[in-house]
Order: C-alpha cells, then structure tokens, then sequence
C-alpha cells in the first residue's frame, strides 16, 4: 500500500514536471491585457485580484490579496491567499488575524497556496512559520524572491525552501530585484546576465517536479522589465517568452 501511494505521488509530480508551468503576474489595472499575456507564450496569469476582465483561453488564478475581499470570495479551483501579510504596504495582516479567517477561505477553493510573504522563508521564525503553527490547509507554498543574478542561489533557496516546507511550491514572484530596487538602479544587472539566470532557473524549474508553476515579477523599468513603454517586449521580455 505504500509502494502504491508513493508511486500515485511519483506519477502526479511528473504530472506536475510535464505541464507549462511558465505564468505573469499581470497589472490589469494600469493597462496590460491580454496582448502581454500572448507575447510572453504564458499558461496562466494572475492580477491580486479575484476576478479578471480580460478575455483570453489562458488559464486565470484568483488571489484574495488580504482580508478585505473575504466575504466576496466565491468557490474556485485553485486560490492564491495574502500578498506579502508581512509587509505595511501590501496585505499588512498579522498570522492570527490570518488564521482566523483561513478556515472560510480554504473551504472556497479546491486547492490554496500559502500566503506569499515579503521575508525570509529560510529565516527561522518568519510570518509564515507562526501562522503554520495551527496546521490551516495548505496545498502548495507559494514565494517570492528577489536576490540577484546568481542561479545557483536561486535553486538552492527554492530547495531548501521545499525541504523545509516539505511541499510543492509556486514561485509567485521572482526576480534578480524589486521593482523599487529596479527604479534607483535600473543598469545594476547586465543584460547578459539577466538571460543567463532567466534560462538557467527556468529550465531547472520547468524540470523539477516539486516546482508547480511560476511567474516573473516585472519591474516595468529597468533592465529586469519584461515590457518597454510601448508595449513592446525588452530583451529580458524576449528571453522569458523564449522558455517553453
């Protein structure tokens, strides 16, 4: 019997390993449609939102951004839960308050990834550690990760993160820097390095059966942005849309 759930688990995460993986994080609200979505060759896109205006066959996921949004929540196949809860100008909940409200969100949906915080998850006692605590429904961890252009950093982070955690994990934002970073220093990063860490981690992730899915973070500026002004796609842009 443990053979066979061990293989049913095998044969699910090659599952997993096989599917495009590859989606965006989309600003609908300033003006990105589904043109971005096309040019990027994604799967599925998210907005923080819980519902999108765009049309388009590619696959949405719904995200109920902090806790103002509960009582709008409707019944989805799979949910994203809190943006960054650690962070005063994202979600900006505490792990009780979180806790609290888990239980009517997680029975919304058929699947839930974790709150995607703004800290360390390998730091010991970070948000996410407290709110695990009372063991709420979690199907997949979700991250983000802004640390450089080191690949090797990037996909040791992302298998220490499942080790920890000992489940799948979405990586919901990524990037070599934040948007903020991007705007006090769009140049820190070369172009060439950029490419070399965008081909690297995403083919490593597009092989690793505990990696689910994930997204690049745009930074709209800068040399890490996947967009120019006018739409068009930067070098960046065109080596993301690269990946299959």
């Amino acid at each position: 019997m443990k053979f066979f759930c061990f293989s049913l688990l095998l044969i699910c995460q090659i599952a997993f390993a096989q599917e495009h993986k590859k989606g965006f994080g989309l600003s609908e609200k300033k003006g990105f449609g589904a043109s971005y979505l096309d040019s990027l060759n994604v799967s599925w896109y998210y907005n923080w939102d819980l519902e999108s205006k765009i049309i388009t066959k590619i696959e949405f996921v719904p995200m109920i951004f902090s806790l103002k949004k509960v009582n709008a929540l409707k019944q989805y196949k799979i949910l994203l839960a809190f943006n960054e809860p650690d962070h005063p100008k994202q979600a900006n909940i505490s792990s009780i308050e979180a806790n609290e409200k888990w239980n009517k969100i997680a029975t919304k949906t058929n699947k839930i990834g974790s709150p995607a915080i703004a800290g360390n998850l390998l730091k010991g006692s970070n948000w996410l550690d407290k709110f695990i605590l009372s063991n709420p429904k979690i199907d997949f961890i979700c991250v983000h990760w802004y640390k450089g252009c080191n690949p090797e950093k990037f996909i040791s982070d992302m298998k220490n993160i499942i080790q920890k955690y000992q489940k799948p994990i979405w990586i919901t934002e990524f990037a070599p820097q934040t948007a903020s970073s991007s705007q006090k220093e769009p140049n820190k990063f070369k172009q060439d390095e950029i490419n070399q860490f965008v081909s690297i981690v995403c083919n490593w992730m597009n092989l690793e059966p505990m990696v689910y899915r994930y997204a690049w973070h745009d930074s709209k500026i800068g040399n890490t942005a996947l967009f120019d002004s006018n739409g068009n796609l930067t070098e960046t842009g065109k080596c993301y849309a690269k990946i299959k």
